[in-house]
């Protein structure tokens, strides 16, 4: 009986925590312990996802189609147990989730190239450029939020560009 009640006032808790809202906090020093603590507006509700995409510039001067850098990958019985490609993919779209995070809070007006994590996504896209079969002389990306469709979940229903970088040259 003991324990009935328990369960009971357990997922009482939780129902109240649902409706409950309290102030975000917010620290830069908090920044530096967001590995030791769950993200939960995962499961909050369906919204905008950030997506790095990258466009190429050949020796031909001739620009080449956006292509998104992590596109959404087809799920496996064996990614379970072991998936090392996808878990690298998280982490760096963890840190295009980071950096849409930090332009978010950047005062209107400021300058994008300052932040740590642009120089970081700068270093992942000339990484992901460098990869190319073909020679790649310059680079750029686009930040863009995409609203998934939840029966089509590869193709956006609502796309907005959040920023397009200049031209990087390949050095």
């Amino acid at each position: 009986m003991m324990t009935l009640t328990f369960i009971c006032l357990y997922f009482l808790l939780i129902f109240v925590a649902l409706f409950l809202k309290t102030r975000e906090i917010k620290s830069p020093w908090l920044f530096f312990l967001r590995a030791f603590f769950p993200n939960w507006k995962f499961f909050h509700a369906i919204g905008y996802a950030p997506r790095l995409y990258v466009q190429i510039k050949g020796p031909d001067q001739i620009w080449m189609d956006w292509q998104v850098l992590y596109p959404r990958v087809k799920r496996s019985l064996v990614h379970l147990f072991h998936n090392p490609h996808n878990n690298l993919h998280l982490a760096n779209q963890n840190l295009v989730e980071h950096f849409v995070n930090d332009l978010n809070q950047l005062q209107p007006g400021a300058d994008a190239s300052q932040l740590v994590s642009y120089s970081l996504i700068c270093r992942l896209v000339r990484a992901f450029a460098m990869q190319l079969p073909g020679p790649c002389q310059s680079y750029r990306f686009e930040i863009r939020m995409e609203m998934p469709q939840l029966n089509r979940p590869f193709e956006p229903s609502d796309v907005q560009v959040m920023l397009v970088s200049p031209e990087l040259k390949n050095e």
